[in-house]
């Protein structure tokens, strides 16, 4: 009995002292209070400045450089190589952005039909005259100087001529006015536009052929006791056939209601002047206007208006000239 408790004394003797050697080699190896940095990271990294090459704050980079040149006053101005340190980097500058380049204004060939446009119109100092294709169909000349012959509109349309019916046929009607089908929306929107401002407005002439201009040609010189269709001026009071405009089915002569005979006096109708002030807007110019008579060859017309196109209407128009000026421009004679 009093040997089992000496065994049980010195078993417990033995645990303790294994307890203790435990807790010894613990405490050795554990780190101390003193073991750790009292600092701040910022006092570290001061007190090791070599390193300041490896930091990104600049503000804590430049103090850390400078009191490395204080420690070491004998250093080169270029940083000292860490190992593992990743090499100095300039501050990237970002560059101006460049500028798109401006699109370079397409050359206008001289000799073309709008190079010549450009340098006559430069030369007779009117502005910049539209870029057109002057060989388009709206442009066709027709007068003493450049016969159609007996050419034929492809394709005719028929209007009323007091414009109170808005269809537009495409079948012959003795009753109504024949125009080149590609005008006859917009000689419809010319009429109905004078008709809006409470004018009287008959489309009294549209198409002829060449057999009725013709027929037109010699009463026109039996009533006039002339052979050549042409006053004591020497211009034009209708056309031979082939000459004509009327022929080409691009133009009207426009009243304010029927005149058997049509002249001058027209122009003193609320409903011509009307007609010349806003033509241009539908595509019309006053073909035969007075001044012109010794270029058009032509009389004075105050009822002639003939389609262009809305561009060139409103150059002609604008800038006083007539067909025959405007398509010289582009070298068409």
């Amino acid at each position: 009995m009093k040997a089992n408790r000496v065994v049980r004394i010195i078993l417990g003797l033995l645990c303790l002292a294994i307890f203790a050697g435990y807790t010894y080699v613990r405490a050795a190896y554990s780190p101390k209070s003193k073991d750790t940095y009292p600092g701040t990271y910022r006092d570290y990294m001061l007190e090791h400045p070599e390193g300041y090459i490896d930091v990104v704050d600049p503000v804590l980079r430049a103090e850390m450089e400078a009191r490395y040149r204080q420690q070491n006053p004998g250093a080169l101005t270029q940083p000292v190589p860490q190992q593992d340190s990743l090499p100095a980097v300039e501050p990237a500058v970002s560059a101006p952005a460049a500028e798109p380049a401006a699109t370079p204004e397409p050359t206008v060939d001289p000799a073309s039909p709008y190079g010549q446009a450009l340098a006559n119109a430069a030369a007779r100092g009117l502005p910049t005259p539209p870029n057109i294709d002057i060989t388009s169909w709206e442009y066709t000349l027709v007068n003493a100087d450049h016969s159609i012959d007996k050419y034929e509109p492809e394709s005719l349309a028929y209007l009323n001529r007091t414009a109170d019916e808005t269809d537009i046929q495409y079948n012959y009607n003795e009753y109504r006015c024949p125009v080149d089908a590609r005008v006859a929306e917009s000689l419809l929107a010319f009429a109905q536009g004078c008709k809006g401002q409470g004018l009287p407005v008959y489309l009294s002439s549209g198409y002829r052929s060449y057999t009725e201009q013709v027929a037109n040609f010699q009463r026109v010189c039996q009533n006039n006791g002339v052979s050549d269709g042409k006053d004591s001026n020497g211009h034009y009071i209708t056309m031979p056939a082939g000459c004509s405009e009327h022929q080409l089915a691009l133009c009207c002569d426009i009243t304010d209601i029927y005149r058997a005979i049509k002249n001058a006096e027209i122009e003193q109708t609320a409903t011509f002047q009307w007609l010349k002030a806003n033509c241009a807007q539908y595509g019309f110019i006053h073909r035969f206007p007075a001044g012109k008579e010794d270029i058009t060859g032509v009389m004075y017309e105050p009822f002639h208006f003939r389609y262009v196109g809305t561009e060139a209407a409103a150059y002609i128009m604008q800038n006083d000239l007539c067909l025959e000026e405007f398509l010289a421009l582009y070298g068409v004679n």
